[in-house]
């Protein structure tokens, strides 16, 4: 799993699979669910996220951890 902060878009991006993204479902006010094959789930993305944190606990947001398959 990897988490990414993009300040620029305002979007957090939590990766949680491989694989390449086959449709995009909107899942809330401010959030998408990226799927792959056979319905998984990719990744899901939080965009307009400095609305909905504090203001300073985004400014380095990256995280690794092994994803499997």
């Amino acid at each position: 799993m990897k988490i990414q902060y993009d300040k620029q878009a305002d979007a957090l991006y939590i990766h949680i699979g491989n694989g390449q993204v086959r449709k995009t479902l909107k899942a809330g006010k401010n959030a998408l669910i990226d799927l792959g094959d056979k319905g998984r789930v990719i990744g899901v993305e939080f965009y307009n996220i400095s609305k909905s944190v504090p203001e300073g606990k985004l400014k380095n947001v990256s995280v690794e951890l092994p994803v499997g398959v």
